[in-house]
């Protein structure tokens, strides 16, 4: 290959690697068409070894994206991102960021520090997708790796609502999952049941981590489960306002609130104004803030239950 060949296959990987976080491996190079002499010279001087075969090239910052795209590569071709790393790509709860975790064969641990390798003899196709060109467990499959990490039913819940919120998953996508690992007896089964058991799909998710909090403190206090993402209208049937929870049997219904003391005027304003229609329409409108939960919604769940033995509710 000329010199100029060389030239061209290089920048020509060098625009790849600019969606590629400034990472790339020997099959990319291979690939766009540099040689082996090439490739070399670029490994002993420039590039930034990451993983056998995975480097950084010179002048790419080093970040965590990029750092889960090199273990993936470098951990093989059925390997993807996992666990927690796999909930930190998604955004949902049980995310972590100061550590990587992949699923794959086999990978030697002692080489690659600050990485949790998880060995499995084979990660189905149906278990694995690409999320940002990175190649990690599909979200289904994530919920049954966090359920063996964190068996917890109101965990998982919290988990289930924030992929929902991305339209990540559907009850029956998760449910599919989940009845083809619930056979290999996995830690965790049970907690993912149980959340599952509790999910309505003619219900939409909750709009926030803290209000799927909210929905648990609900419940925990004996409750009935309150409608989520409810559409109140008056009357004629006219549209009023969408309100977070509601108790249509008793016209009750709530907004959780985390921004109430740094609204501006216009803001009060207008939800003076909500508020009002809301009332008008028969309705009770209850607020509840971050400082209602830390007690395990007490003093909310007390407030709501006066309301709900009020004579008009």
């Amino acid at each position: 290959m000329g010199n100029d060949d060389g030239i061209r296959a290089e920048r020509r990987l060098a625009a790849a690697a600019e969606h590629l976080d400034g990472y790339v491996h020997l099959g990319l190079a291979r690939s766009f068409g540099m040689s082996e002499a090439e490739i070399r010279a670029r490994v002993a001087n420039s590039w930034h070894r990451v993983h056998e075969g995975v480097y950084r090239l010179p002048g790419v910052p080093r970040t965590w994206r990029g750092e889960v795209r090199a273990a993936v590569w470098a951990a093989g071709e059925e390997a993807a991102a996992s666990h927690r790393t796999a909930a930190a790509l998604y955004d949902v709860p049980g995310r972590r960021t100061d550590i990587i975790e992949v699923t794959c064969r086999r990978w030697e641990r002692a080489r690659h520090p600050g990485i949790v390798v998880h060995e499995q003899r084979r990660l189905p196709p149906a278990d694995v997708t690409e999320h940002e060109g990175i190649r990690v467990v599909t979200p289904e499959m994530l919920l049954v790796q966090l359920a063996w990490l964190r068996p917890f039913p109101d965990f998982i819940e919290m988990v289930i609502h924030a992929l929902r919120r991305r339209r990540l998953i559907s009850y029956d996508s998760t449910r599919a999952t989940f009845d083809r690992h619930a056979r290999r007896g996995l830690r965790g089964v049970a907690a993912l049941r149980n959340a599952l058991e509790r999910w309505n799909p003619q219900q939409r998710p909750t709009d926030s981590e803290m209000e799927t909090l909210l929905l648990q403190a609900i419940r925990d206090h004996g409750l009935p489960e309150p409608e989520l993402q409810h559409e109140i209208t008056d009357e004629r049937g006219r549209f009023v306002a969408r309100v977070e929870g509601a108790f249509p049997q008793w016209r009750i219904a709530y907004d959780y609130d985390s921004m109430q003391e740094h609204l501006d005027e216009f803001q009060l304003a207008r939800d003076s104004a909500r508020r009002n229609r809301i009332a008008a329409a028969g309705w009770t409108l209850l607020t509840a803030r971050h400082s209602d939960l830390r007690n395990g919604g007490f003093e909310f769940c007390r407030h709501l239950r006066a309301a709900a033995q009020r004579p008009s509710a």
